[in-house]
């Protein structure tokens, strides 16, 4: 009552009021009034003139109102994107928590205002410029792509759509919703490298492919020119050294078909003890990084591909050595370990070098990924997603300053490695079989001759067909003629032919027993990782060796024989 007194004498006092109230009606209920006070003098003297409003209905709508904003307002502080708002000078007079953030001012821009065109960077101002005064005479525009500034100066791309604000006819500012694209531009960027990268990966795929077939004539000549020299002839170690060239080349094409491929790896039982300090040694050469191997005498062999494995070592290598630019010390481990009851072998790869931050080590193994300015972010997605196409694992721990280490399981087999390699001469005792009839089918004359000889010299009858087609009509034509092929040797990649997964399959409808052995370039093709899924019995990589050769076609009679 005492405000409604203050009220009432400075209305008396002339000085109208007007100003809210509270009334109570008969029954109770209270209600919104807006009360008009006035000083009027009549014939007997000064007056009060009270004018009361019932606005009840005013209130209502202003409270709706302000509900309509408060949840107006909440859903653009929930929105992903910024929202602005413009007065009639350009001024930013609204903005959401996403714009604050997105342009780094800490919920306020500067007292003076900040124009729109401010957060543009200056080779887009003009055409902002231009496309905002298109929108105020109300051309049409659809939303425009900026490089946006931020307060400290760093630019991003971004995508604005904006509407001219409008009162009583006059444009009064602007409202518009401004997109971040720095992950878009990213995701398409990574695209178009993925675009690049199949494109590379066909091409070197290819490449490995020709170089492989090349390699064969190569290396078989050299193999065969070896075998009918003594070791003390003069020209031996010339050609000895030779063939430590073309491992090294055939080495290369390993490498290219590990980048080109997408098909499983084309394991075999490996000492991967053995593996690990030979490839660590040869990616350390040169270098002043220390290497300190701790190889557990009983380890376990692995089934792997093991052009893979070279790869795995050779990439964590390598980073161990680039995280210690100054020298340091890499330490291997490798021990067997039970894990839930199964046999695995534990790798460790640790350095002393730089560290990786914690931020970024659930990304390590992330494509395109990579803490170096000139890293390609290959490397370790390359490492992870080998090991997981063994059945494997490998996990990182980091500490800045101190080093990383790389924990590799996989699983281990009870397996013996096969020995495969070594030095065998045209009268070894290991030519059990003689006098096989042998079909040749590959697309290369280079490849025919020489395996031809390699053949020859084991003992064997050979037949050649450029052809999966060829191949098919002279298998057929032997079979027609009770004289079949006691063995089939097929390329399963013929250019603008037959290959030999398709001709396997027609072989297979003649003789149901063919023994096939399923040779390529491509020596981790799908095929060649699957071979007996495909009705091959036996499978060889090129370049051929003697020794590989000669081992794949005695197994396989042999497993022939024992199936009879």
């Amino acid at each position: 009552m005492e405000k409604a007194a203050e009220k009432i004498n400075a209305a008396l006092a002339g000085k109208p009021q007007i100003f809210e109230w509270q009334h109570q009606k008969l029954d109770g209920t209270v209600f919104a009034t807006e009360v008009n006070l006035n000083r009027v003098e009549l014939a007997n003297g000064p007056h009060l003139l009270a004018m009361v409003q019932d606005i009840s209905w005013r209130k209502e709508a202003e409270g709706l109102l302000r509900e309509s904003e408060e949840r107006f307002r909440t859903l653009a502080e929930m929105l992903p994107e910024a929202v602005f708002e413009t007065d009639v000078e350009l001024k930013i007079s609204y903005a959401n928590r996403k714009a604050f953030e997105l342009f780094g001012y800490m919920g306020s821009f500067p007292e003076n205002g900040l124009h729109i065109l401010d957060l543009i960077v200056s080779e887009d101002r003009e055409r902002a410029r231009g496309n905002i005064e298109e929108r105020i005479q109300g051309k049409k525009r659809t939303a425009a792509k900026y490089h946006a500034l931020r307060k400290d100066g760093t630019a991003f791309p971004v995508l604005i759509h904006a509407n001219d604000v409008r009162k009583d006819g006059e444009v009064v500012g602007l409202r518009g919703v401004l997109v971040d694209l720095s992950e878009r531009e990213q995701v398409e960027a990574e695209i178009l490298k993925l675009r690049k990268l199949e494109s590379v990966g066909v091409l070197a795929g290819g490449i490995a492919h020709d170089f492989n077939n090349l390699l064969t004539g190569i290396f078989g000549n050299l193999e065969m020119a070896k075998m009918f020299l003594s070791p003390e002839h003069k020209s031996y170690s010339f050609l000895e050294t030779a063939s430590q060239s073309m491992e090294n080349a055939t080495n290369l094409t390993k490498q290219l078909l590990t980048f080109a491929k997408g098909g499983e790896p084309v394991k075999e039982v490996l000492d991967i003890g053995r593996i690990i300090v030979e490839t660590a040694q040869f990616s350390l050469r040169g270098s002043k990084v220390g290497l300190q191997t701790r190889i557990a005498p009983d380890l376990l062999p692995v089934e792997a591909d093991k052009g893979q494995l070279n790869q795995v070592i050779t990439n964590l290598v390598i980073n161990a050595q680039q995280a210690m630019p100054t020298g340091g010390v890499i330490v291997i481990t490798a021990e067997n370990v039970d894990i839930s009851g199964l046999r695995q072998v534990k790798i460790t790869v640790q350095d002393e070098g730089v560290g990786i931050a914690s931020q970024y080590l659930d990304k390590i193994f992330d494509p395109y990924f990579s803490t170096k300015q000139q890293g390609s972010g290959l490397g370790l997605a390359s490492v992870h997603s080998i090991i997981v196409k063994h059945g494997g694992t490998i996990k990182v721990d980091s500490v800045l300053n101190r080093g990383t280490t790389f924990t590799i399981h996989l699983p281990a087999t009870e397996k013996k490695e096969e020995k495969t390699g070594g030095e065998l001469t045209a009268n070894t005792d290991a030519v059990l079989e003689s006098n096989v009839r042998v079909l040749i089918m590959d697309d290369e004359e280079v490849v025919r001759e020489v395996v031809g000889e390699m053949l020859e010299v084991m003992g064997h009858e050979v037949v050649h067909a450029v052809d999966g087609r060829e191949a098919v009509e002279k298998y057929r034509q032997a079979w027609d003629n009770n004289n079949p092929y006691d063995v089939v040797i097929m390329d399963l990649t013929v250019p603008g032919g037959m290959g030999g997964q398709e001709a396997a399959e027609n072989i297979l409808k003649i003789d149901p027993q063919a023994v096939m052995i399923v040779s390529s370039g491509y020596s981790t093709d799908p095929v060649m990782a699957r071979y007996e899924e495909y009705g091959f019995k036996g499978r060889v990589g090129k370049p051929y060796r003697f020794a590989a050769l000669q081992a794949v076609i005695l197994e396989v009679l042999k497993n022939s024989k024992e199936k009879q």
